[in-house]
C-alpha cells in the first residue's frame, strides 16, 4: 500500500501508476508518471481526496490502460483480481492507498511499492481497513486492465507466425490449462485400470475359479473410473470456462481497439467487411476446448500407455520408440503446406461473405439489367476458386488421416505377432499380452481420432490469423496534452501552406488560413477539392504530409485524442447506428441528458417531426438511417456535433443538400450569438458562404 499525503499526493499517485503500469507490461519511469499527473490534475483541478480518483484513471488512459472507477462488493474484487485485473481501492486510516495486484490461495495481493513488492491480506481484514465507504456493501474501486489482448500486438505484426499468435493469445490461461493437464493425466493413469484389471482377471481364472477376487476387482475397477470419470467432467468444466474467457477477451480488446482505430489502418480496407472475422473467435473457442480435453487426454494416455508397455518387455518398450517416431515424422512430412492452404481457404471464405456482403448493400445495382447474373457469376467464381482451394488443402489432410489408419493396422498386428511370440518363450503372461492389446487398442484408436483433431488445428490457426488482421489494427496513440482546449470561448485555428498525400488541391497547391476563436468562416471549394480530407486533418484523423495545423496553439498530435474530440465536433458524412435516435445523439456520452437530445433536436428542426413517431426519441434507427429521410438524417448528425457544444465545429458539405426552409432553421442556430464556439462550413454554394463571417477558397489561388 502506498502513503496519500497531502505534500506528496503527486508522487505518491505517480508511484500507483509506476506499479499498475509495470503490472501491466508498460515501461513507464517515475518522472514520466509525475508529468502525466500534473497535465492531469492541471486539466482537472479540485479538491483532491475527492478527485485523486478521476486524476488516476485519466493518467491510466494517457498510459494507454483502460481505467473504469466502479462500485464493487469485496467478492467482486476478489474475482476481478482472481481474472487479472489491477484495482486501486480506498485509503486506510493511515492514509495508505490500496494496490490489489493479484490473488493468492491465503488471500489478495497488495502492491508495496513501484516493483515487485507484495504481501498478503485476507478479505475481512481489507474490508475492515477501508475508510471510505460508498455502501456497507459496496466500495469505490477503479479497475485497470490493459486494453490489448494479452499484448499481442506488436510493431513487426504476426501475420506470417500464426502459430506464435496462438500461443499469445492462450497465455493468460495457462493456469486453467495446467489444471486440465493434471486431471488429464491422473485420468489416464486411471484409465489403466481396465487392462490391469483385465490382466489380473486372467491371471486369477487362470489359476483358479474363485467368485471373491472377482468381485473385488470389480469394485476396484468401478472406483478408479467412477473417478477417473469426475476427473473428465472437470475437465470439461474447466474447458468451458476458458472458452468463456476467450471469447470475452477477445470481445473487449476489439470493444477497446475499433473506436481508436487509426483511419490510415483503414485505408485499404474496408472495416464492416473485416468485422467479420470476429466470428471466427467461435472457431477458436471449440477448437481449443476441443484439444485441451480430447487432444491432451489422448497424448497423455498414450504417454501413460506407453510406458506401462515397455515395463512389461524391453521389446515392447522398442515398439513404443518406433511407433513415436513414425507417428511423428509421418504427421509432419506429409502435413506441409497444410497450414498455409488452410489459411488460404479461410480467405476465400471471407472473400464470398464480402461479395454476399455487396450484393445485399447494393440492392438498386443488382436489381438493374444485368445485376442478377453478375451476382450470381461472380459467387460462381468464388466458390470455384474456394473449392480448389478446399481440394488441395483436403488431399493433406486425408494423406494423413490414411497414414494413421494404415499405422493402426499395422501396429496391431506386430504387437499380436510380438507379444504372441513373446508368450510363446515365456517372457510374457497371457495376462500381459491381453492387457497390452487391450493399450495398444486404445492408443491406436486415439491415433484414428487423430484426423478430426488435425483438421481442427488447421482450422484454429486459419481462425487465429484472421483475428490477427483485427488485432493488427494500429490504435492513435492514448497520450498526449490535456486540458488545453477547455477555453469555453471557441479555439483559434491556424492552417499555414497545409497540404494532403491525396491528388485534390489540397495537395498540390496547400491551404492557408487563420480563424480567430469563435469565429463563423466557410471554406468553398468544388468536389474533390480536399474539403472533407481538411475537416479530418482538423479532427485529428489524418495527417498533413506538409505544413501546420494549431488548434488553440496546439499541434493537434500533441493532443490525446478523446481530449481533442471532446472539444472538436464534425458533421460530415451520415452514420446511424443501429440504436434509438436518443443514443444516436448520445453516443455514451453521459453529461448529454434528454433535455440536451431534445434541445438539440429543436435547434435543428428534428423534434416536432420526431415526437409524431411511435417512439419519440426512444424510436430505434435501422443502420440505413429508416424511418428517417436522408434530409433528416443529415439534421441528425448536425444535432448529433452541436449536442456536446463543441468548442469548434465543422460542418462537412451537410448544408449543401439541404432545402431552403431546413437550411435557414440550422444557419440560425449554427449562426445564433449564444453558441460561443467557432464555426466552419465546409461548402460548394457561395450563397451559404455568404452568410457567415469570411470565407476562403480552396482552390489553385486563395482569397479572404
Amino acid at each position: 500500500m502506498l502513503t496519500l499525503a497531502d505534500s506528496e499526493s503527486k508522487t505518491t499517485l505517480a508511484t500507483v501508476l509506476v506499479r499498475l503500469c509495470r503490472e501491466c507490461d508498460v515501461d513507464i519511469e517515475l518522472l514520466r508518471a509525475e508529468q502525466v499527473l500534473g497535465e492531469v490534475q492541471e486539466a482537472w483541478p479540485g479538491d483532491e481526496r475527492r478527485l485523486w480518483r478521476k486524476w488516476l484513471v485519466e493518467s491510466c488512459e494517457s498510459l494507454h490502460l483502460r481505467a473504469r472507477q466502479v462500485e464493487l462488493t469485496m467478492e467482486e474484487v476478489e474475482d476481478l483480481a482472481k481474472d487479472g485485473a489491477k484495482l486501486v481501492g480506498s485509503r486506510d486510516s493511515s492514509g495508505e492507498i490500496q494496490v490489489v495486484v493479484g490473488k493468492s490461495p491465503k488471500g489478495l495481493l497488495l502492491g508495496e511499492g513501484p516493483f515487485e513488492a507484495t504481501r498478503v491480506i485476507a478479505l475481512t481484514e481489507l474490508l475492515a481497513s477501508t475508510i471510505e465507504q460508498s455502501s456497507p456493501a459496496q466500495h469505490e474501486w477503479v479497475v485497470v486492465e490493459h486494453p490489448e489482448l494479452t499484448n499481442i500486438h506488436d510493431a513487426q505484426h504476426l501475420h506470417d507466425r500464426p502459430i506464435e499468435r496462438l500461443l499469445r493469445i492462450i497465455r493468460p490461461e495457462w493456469s486453467d490449462i495446467w489444471i486440465i493437464l493434471v486431471f488429464a493425466l491422473f485420468a489416464g493413469v486411471l484409465n489403466l485400470a481396465t487392462p490391469i484389471a483385465v490382466e489380473a482377471l486372467v491371471n486369477t481364472v487362470a489359476f483358479g475359479q474363485l467368485l471373491q477376487p472377482v468381485v473385488v476387482l470389480a469394485v476396484m475397477l468401478f472406483i478408479f473410473l467412477a473417478f477417473a470419470a469426475l476427473l473428465r467432467a472437470l475437465q470439461t468444466y474447466v474447458a468451458e470456462i476458458i472458452q468463456r474467457r476467450l471469447f470475452a477477451r477477445v470481445a473487449a480488446d476489439l470493444a477497446y481497439r475499433l473506436p481508436r482505430v487509426d483511419a490510415r489502418s483503414l485505408t485499404n480496407s474496408y472495416g464492416p467487411e473485416l468485422v467479420n472475422r470476429f466470428l471466427d473467435v467461435a472457431t477458436l473457442q471449440k477448437v481449443v476446448a476441443n484439444l485441451l480435453l480430447d487432444g491432451v487426454s489422448i497424448a497423455l494416455a498414450t504417454l501413460v500407455g506407453m510406458t506401462v508397455l515397455a515395463f512389461y518387455h524391453p521389446w515392447l518398450l522398442g515398439f513404443d520408440l518406433l511407433l513415436i517416431a513414425t507417428v511423428s515424422i509421418g504427421l509432419v512430412l506429409l502435413g506441409r503446406g497444410a497450414i498455409a492452404s488452410g489459411i488460404d481457404e479461410s480467405k476465400l471464405k471471407y472473400k464470398l461473405t464480402a461479395w454476399f456482403e455487396e450484393v445485399t448493400r447494393c440492392q438498386l445495382g443488382f436489381k438493374a439489367d444485368g445485376g442478377p447474373e453478375f451476382a450470381f457469376d461472380r459467387a460462381n467464381q468464388l466458390t470455384a476458386q474456394y473449392l480448389k482451394i478446399r481440394q488441395s488443402h483436403f488431399r493433406i489432410l486425408f494423406r494423413q488421416i490414411v497414414f494413421t489408419l494404415g499405422l493402426q493396422a499395422v501396429a496391431g498386428t506386430v504387437l499380436l505377432g510380438v507379444g504372441g511370440w513373446l508368450v510363446i518363450q515365456g517372457q510374457l503372461s497371457l495376462g500381459q499380452l491381453v492387457a497390452a492389446e487391450l493399450i495398444v487398442t486404445t492408443i491406436l484408436a486415439s491415433l484414428a481420432k487423430l484426423g478430426k483433431h488435425i483438421e481442427g488445428f488447421y482450422d484454429l490457426v486459419a481462425a487465429v490469423d484472421k483475428l490477427g488482421y483485427l488485432f493488427d489494427l494500429e490504435v492513435e496513440k492514448p497520450s498526449g496534452l490535456t486540458g488545453v482546449l477547455n477555453t469555453g470561448a471557441g479555439l483559434s485555428l491556424r492552417l499555414t501552406d497545409l497540404r494532403s498525400k491525396t491528388g485534390d488541391c489540397l495537395a498540390t497547391h496547400g491551404f492557408t488560413a487563420s480563424i480567430a476563436a469563435g469565429e463563423h468562416v466557410a471554406i468553398i471549394g468544388a468536389a474533390g477539392s480536399g474539403k472533407t480530407t481538411l475537416a479530418r486533418m482538423i479532427y485529428g484523423l489524418e495527417q498533413p504530409v506538409a505544413g501546420q495545423l494549431e488548434i488553440g496553439d496546439c499541434d493537434p498530435t500533441d493532443l490525446r485524442p478523446d481530449l481533442l474530440r471532446a472539444a472538436v465536433a464534425i458533421a460530415g458524412e451520415t452514420e446511424i447506428i443501429d440504436s434509438s435516435i436518443a443514443e444516436n445523439l448520445r453516443l455514451g456520452r453521459p453529461y448529454i441528458t434528454s433535455s440536451h437530445v431534445r434541445h438539440a433536436l429543436e435547434q435543428t428542426g428534428l423534434l416536432e417531426s420526431i415526437i409524431t413517431l411511435p417512439d419519440g426519441i426512444d424510436q430505434r434507427l435501422l443502420p440505413t438511417g429508416r424511418p428517417l429521410s436522408s434530409n433528416q438524417q443529415r439534421l441528425l448528425m448536425i444535432a448529433r456535433a452541436i449536442a456536446g457544444d463543441p468548442e469548434l465545429l465543422v460542418i462537412d458539405g451537410i448544408l449543401d443538400s439541404l432545402p431552403e426552409e431546413q437550411l435557414d432553421k440550422v444557419l440560425a442556430t449554427l449562426l445564433s450569438a449564444e453558441q460561443s464556439w467557432t464555426l466552419i462550413v465546409m461548402t460548394t454554394r457561395q450563397e451559404i458562404a455568404a452568410r457567415l463571417d469570411r470565407h476562403f477558397w480552396l482552390r489553385k489561388r486563395q482569397a479572404a
